[in-house]
């Protein structure tokens, strides 16, 4: 009677080790296409050596646009920006595509979870003041091909 209860408490436990199990299906992680562009709130413009207008401003605005990418590759394509000064005059936008920003800034790719910088410089004071606001647009595309587009705004004193 004792083997008889101990196979009784054995099968359960044998059973519950079988391996004929469906296959688990492996769980997709979504990867985050998030991304941020930042810049300095604000930048002193700075008088040109040399200029002759359209082709050279008289005042030249530089900063830093930085790009930190999400759980994906990002790929800057384009920077857009506009120029509008403190009497409302706008400049004409100005685009940088593939591969000029390649070829300005090195490397258009933005590792993931990584971030750069790249250096915009703004022309300022051909038939408008030279203090004024710079509007950016950054277009990325991330390494899954979904395109994503940045906005900010850097004051020109």
């Amino acid at each position: 009677m004792r083997k008889l209860i101990l196979a009784g408490a054995l099968i359960p436990a044998i059973t519950g080790c079988e391996t004929t199990h469906a296959p688990t299906v492996p769980t997709m992680l979504e990867s985050s296409a998030t991304a941020s562009v930042s810049a300095t709130s604000s930048v002193q413009a700075q008088q040109t050596t040399f200029f002759f207008c359209p082709t050279v401003a008289p005042f030249t605005a530089t900063f830093g646009v930085v790009v930190t990418a999400g759980n994906v590759n990002l790929f800057v394509t384009s920077m857009t920006s506009q120029f509008t000064d403190i009497n409302h005059v706008q400049l004409p936008t100005i685009t940088l595509p593939a591969p000029v920003p390649t070829a300005q800034f090195g490397s258009a790719l933005v590792q993931a979870r990584s971030q750069v910088t790249f250096p915009v410089t703004v022309g300022t004071g051909c038939g408008t003041a030279s203090t004024g606001t710079v509007v950016l647009a950054v277009q990325m595309t991330d390494a899954n091909g979904v395109q994503l587009t940045q906005h900010l705004s850097v004051i020109v004193r």
